[in-house]
């Protein structure tokens, strides 16, 4: 952590000298050439009851300065009374000079200018539609003095105080297009807003640049930041969940600090790593790093025509995150801030003590044993375990352990504007109090973006963002959680003597947390970017970029030896672990991304032109250390140095890879009708072996306006009508920094003359062939406006098939080593996008709704001989999606005997109420030959309905949020009652017996290794889901209730986040959870309220 600080403190200085030098350069800018700026100068001057007009004269003689004023001033009939200055600010002195006198002064070019003071004055009016209905709640602002702005009343009128000479109002409301309306001396200033036309005028933020929709020829769905705030998140992922088609996020935590989504763009295209590239303003990054208020928008590019441009690094997608800019000269603070609570989603339900005990005696009779707990002792229990919870305890663990406040909140802080230097600076905290008590996360951010104009062709820019993020979870959280989902009842938690009670085999979920120690991770984060560009010529645009980025992630784990008692005895039982130990590790990153752009627009007539060409590389290099220390007498004592010298270890590492690479794009337009677009990026990176370090990338794409076409013009049904296609190669480059290297493997011991040493070996062989995985990608798309553009609806259909994945192909085994990496696998993803959205403004009421909808279908076309690819529920294989469900195809319960002996040898012990499996080898006897295909897991008709309306000043959102059709296989403690001598979940009881045939579950039994608890289709339940993602009341109070306290706007909301879901998977488990047992934090559902301020 010093080395961190110490870094930190090094790049800040660094970056303070930096903002210095803009500053004064700032500062220079806005003097005259080779003068020192005027009114700063400093003067000793006297003066008695003389004329304003002499002592004017007087202090122009004496500080050198220039003066230019008017006789309408009449400074002659203006008087200064007694007043001595000493070594004085020459601005200073004038304003105490004009004091009373209604003049005011300023300073231009050298030259001090008096000019009579402007008194505030009020511009008034009314807001309508076409329709001449009123507008209430409009904003009305002057332009580029984001201290002047009102709202309209409920009759859509205002007043507005001004001061100075305004020369523009921007007039705004949800539902209608922004107005610019000149002042031009008027008091009284009537309205009129049109119905917003979305008929593709947006700009889009692309690849190196943006462009308008209507010019757009790829697949790219775009999310403005307005869409993300005011959320309970603190993850900018979880906020990205069902607004954008063909974006699928899956949130399968709700843990502090880890609980964003998992981002996936149109499927998964490979073996390996399917994450999308992300990129903040122009510089790959974590979007959950970024604070979703410092967000003005997010497009996401779908189809190779769009992410072409990106090369090596964009075949699963890309993710372009632009962050906000300041705007208006005047300055504009805004402070957003909520607190809320947590709950869990979904908690199983089980059993209570007495009931558990009677089922695990109904099993063990199924297995032909003794029942475990007598009817005595049964009767015993409930008579004592209210007087003698020691004895007999019935315990919740749920309730012992999830006892955190679940309190989170976020503050975050503003401010924008500037003239010839205009900047957006802002201060983030979050914080999240866990469920678990010692579980929490905190994040404290900052953003400074600044431009500064040198002249009126060169322009100076420094975006530096960063933030610490500090998280606490349990010593032991796997095991936490999943003894929480484990430990029956009639386990006690802790005795009234206040002894730890030695739960199962000493594990004791609530003794862990609370003495267990602490899991510590500190992540800290510095992202300078400084950017000249320059523009030669009109329509010509000259960049360039240098971006160092720096991160570190210290970990501090300590594990504590904890005693845990069996009741009756005061010698601990268990003392897990044996000895207590120290985990410390350190990883530092560096990050050097070097870019030239030039981008080029020119339009001849019909004919537009656009241009872009660029050169980019990038550096990375990660170090990485660790040591462990056991044996800790002084458990208070949490450093390195307190541990045992006998067992200690130590490790390190290092890794690096660069990238280079050139790319362009070129568009054209002909009479704002036909669209051609073609990308090209050429990218070499270290990863790979000489001769093979380079790829291409190019993709075509054009488009046809048919909404412009003469012959469209009388079909009053469309607005805007665009038809797209487009083709392209793309790449993936996420295989590990050295696949293609011989790497010689150290801490391979061997023995000489009977002593071990330490040596070192090659375990694995090299493939210096190994090249690119590419992705060739086809897309067809729709988009239209129609019926008065109340309606927008955007339609694509693509193919992307992904070749040379990286796979170890079989060798013989006679080579002792394991098989090389070798581009072999291929990958087929096709599949739709639908957005659809609808629009209606009225004079006091407008909504809007918009509809998201994508399916994908993943098929695994070539292992070339390496699969079946076998994991722990899931399998590659080819004709079969990726990770596709694996084990037995099970065909019901047996009902009889007559069914038992009939059918196939069965694993172990199988009768009556078991699960009968399909022997699918037809060899009699079910075995591994027998697994297939039961399940695919990759979410299928994703889904988001957004819908927002505004009343006078009310507003009130819903986001509803789903998947159509996934699978998912629950396992081990998450569906096997008494695994383990684990719990039996309520859903449980519904188990088969004979006068119980058509139950949710098998026969119970309470042996790990019988013929039920295996992977089967008996397991794999149907994960689709609605859930009701956000929901979100606000209120907006009038203006001039905001003018109280010297605010323009002040706007309170409540917000709740996974509110409630509609599922059909067993009670209590979340369909997001992932395949197999009970160890994730569970999904969280959040409740807040809030308060929005601008002044």
């Amino acid at each position: 952590m010093d080395k961190f600080l110490s870094l930190t403190y090094t790049y800040m200085r660094i970056f303070t000298v930096i903002n210095v030098l803009l500053v004064a350069a700032a500062t220079c800018l806005q003097a005259a050439p080779g003068r020192a700026q005027t009114l700063e100068k400093r003067v000793s001057v006297s003066f008695s009851n003389m004329s304003l007009h002499e002592a004017v004269l007087d202090l122009q003689r004496r500080s050198g300065a220039e003066f230019a004023f008017t006789d309408e001033l009449g400074l002659y009939d203006l008087s200064v009374g007694q007043a001595d200055f000493t070594n004085e600010r020459l601005s200073v002195i004038l304003k105490t000079m004009m004091a009373g006198h209604n003049i005011t002064f300023f300073e231009r070019d050298g030259i001090v200018f008096l000019t009579e003071a402007q008194q505030p004055r009020s511009i008034r009016g009314r807001v309508t539609n076409l329709r001449r209905e009123p507008l209430a709640g409009a904003t009305v602002a002057v332009k580029d003095r984001s201290g002047q702005m009102t709202t309209t009343d409920s009759d859509g009128r205002y007043r507005l105080a001004v001061t100075g000479n305004p020369e523009i109002l921007v007039v705004s409301f949800m539902g209608y297009q922004t107005k610019e309306v000149a002042i031009a001396n008027r008091m009284a200033i009537e309205i009129q807003l049109e119905d917003a036309l979305r008929s593709l005028n947006e700009v889009v933020v692309v690849g190196y640049g943006t462009q308008k929709k209507e010019n757009l020829t790829g697949s790219i769905s775009s999310l403005k930041g307005e869409e993300l705030i005011n959320r309970p998140i603190i993850r900018a992922s979880a906020a990205l969940q069902g607004l954008a088609p063909g974006l699928t996020v899956t949130q399968q935590s709700g843990r502090p600090g880890a609980d964003g989504g998992s981002l996936r763009v149109r499927g998964i295209g490979t073996l390996g790593d399917a994450s999308p590239l992300v990129l903040i303003d122009g510089i790959e990054g974590a979007i959950d790093g970024v604070d979703p208020n410092d967000i003005a928008s997010i497009s996401v590019l779908k189809d190779a025509a769009s992410a072409s441009i990106y090369g090596s690094r964009a075949a699963n997608g890309v993710i372009l995150v632009t962050t906000k800019q300041g705007k208006g000269e005047n300055l504009q603070v805004n402070y957003n801030n909520y607190i809320g609570w947590q709950r869990f989603t979904e908690l199983p339900e089980y059993t209570d003590g007495y009931t558990y005990m009677v089922k695990l005696n109904e099993a063990y009779e199924n297995m032909g044993r003794d029942p475990l707990y007598s009817e005595d002792y049964l009767a015993e229990y409930l008579e004592h375990k209210e007087t003698d919870p020691d004895h007999y305890p019935d315990v919740d663990w749920q309730k012992e352990v999830y006892s955190g406040s679940g309190f989170t909140q976020s503050h975050y802080l503003s401010v924008s504007g500037g003239e010839k230097v205009n900047v957006m600076g802002s201060m983030g905290y979050q914080k999240q109090e866990g469920l678990i008590p010692g579980y929490d996360a905190q994040r404290y951010s900052f953003r400074f973006n600044a431009k500064m104009k040198i002249s009126d062709r060169l322009q100076a820019s420094l975006l530096l963002n960063g933030r610490y993020a500090p998280t606490d979870i349990a010593a032991n959280d796997g095991n936490v959680i999943i003894n929480v989902n484990r430990l029956p009842a009639i386990y006690a938690s802790r005795y009234t003597d206040g002894r730890w009670a030695a739960g199962m085999n000493g594990f004791n979920s609530l003794a862990q947390v609370t003495e267990g120690g602490f899991d510590r991770t500190i992540y800290g984060f510095l992202r300078p970017t400084l950017q000249l560009n320059y523009q030669p010529l009109k329509g010509l645009d000259l960049e360039m970029n240098y971006t160092p980025q720096f991160s570190s992630t210290e970990s501090k784990r300590f594990v504590n030896a904890v005693e845990t008692y069996e009741v009756d005895s005061q010698t601990p039982t268990f003392i897990v672990p044996a000895r207590a130990y120290l985990e410390q590790s350190y990883r530092k990153t560096w990050e050097n991304t070097f870019r030239l752009l030039a981008r080029y627009q020119r339009r001849l007539g019909k004919h537009q032109l656009g241009a872009v060409a660029g050169y980019e590389q990038i550096a990375y290099q990660a170090n990485n250390f660790g040591a462990k220390r056991e044996g800790y007498p002084f458990p208070q004592y949490t450093e390195l140095n307190a541990g045992s010298v006998e067992f200690m270890t130590n490790s390190g590492t290092a890794a690096e890879w660069s990238l280079r690479s050139g790319f362009g794009r070129m568009n054209y337009s002909f009479a704002d009708k036909y669209l051609l677009e073609a990308n090209l990026r050429i990218d070499g990176s270290s990863r790979f072996a000489q001769g093979q370090k380079w790829g291409t990338f190019p993709s075509f794409s054009a488009g046809w306006l048919l909404s412009n076409e003469p012959f469209m013009q009388s079909v009053s049904f469309f607005n805007t009508l665009k038809l797209r296609a487009s083709w392209g190669m793309l790449g993936n480059q996420l295989i590990g920094n050295y696949p293609a290297a011989s790497v010689v493997n150290l801490g391979q011991s061997y023995v000489n003359g009977g002593a071990p040493l330490d040596g070192a070996a090659q375990l694995a062989m090299a493939n210096e062939e190994i090249t690119w995985e590419s992705t060739t990608s086809s897309n067809v798309g729709i988009d239209m406006t129609f019926l008065n553009n109340s309606f927008d609806l955007s339609f694509d259909y693509y193919l992307r098939k992904t070749d040379d994945i990286l796979l170890e192909l079989p060798i013989p085994a006679t080579i002792g080593l394991t098989a090389p990496y070798q581009n072999a696998g291929k990958v087929e993803n096709r599949g739709w996008d639908l957005s659809l959205s609808y629009q209606q403004a009225y004079a006091r009421f407008n909504h809007q709704v918009k509809l998201n909808l994508s399916n994908v279908a993943n098929k695994v076309l070539d292992l070339r001989g390496a699969g079946p690819i076998i994991g722990s529920y899931t399998v590659n294989q080819e004709g079969y999606p990726i990770n596709a469900l694996y084990g037995y195809r099970a065909l019901g319960l047996f009902q009889n005997e007559a069914e038992v002996e009939t059918a196939p040898q069965h694993i172990g012990i199988y009768a009556p109420g078991d699960i009968r499996y399909d022997d699918v080898s037809g060899d009699g006897a079910i075995g591994p030959d027998d697994r297939v295909i039961i399940g695919n897991i990759i979410p299928r008709y994703t889904f988001g309905l957004n819908y927002r309306a505004q009343y006078k000043g009310f507003d009130m959102s819903f986001l509803i949020q789903g998947v159509g059709k996934a699978d998912v296989m629950l396992a081990r403690d998450a569906a096997w009652a008494f695994f383990n001598a684990g719990k039996i979940n309520t859903w449980q009881l519904d188990a088969w017996r004979p006068d119980n045939p058509d139950a949710a579950y098998p026969r119970l039994i309470a042996d790990r290794t019988h013929n039920n608890f295996q992977n089967s289709s008996y397991w794999v339940y149907n994960a689709a889901y609605a859930r009701l993602k956000n929901l979100q009341l606000g209120y907006t109070f009038p203006a001039n209730w905001a003018n109280r306290i010297k605010a323009n706007r002040i706007r309170i909301f409540a917000s709740g986040d996974n509110l409630f879901t509609l599922h059909d998977m067993p009670p209590g488990w979340d369909p997001e959870r992932p395949n197999g047992d009970a160890t994730n934090y569970p999904v969280t559902a959040t409740y807040s309220f809030g308060v929005n301020i601008t002044f």
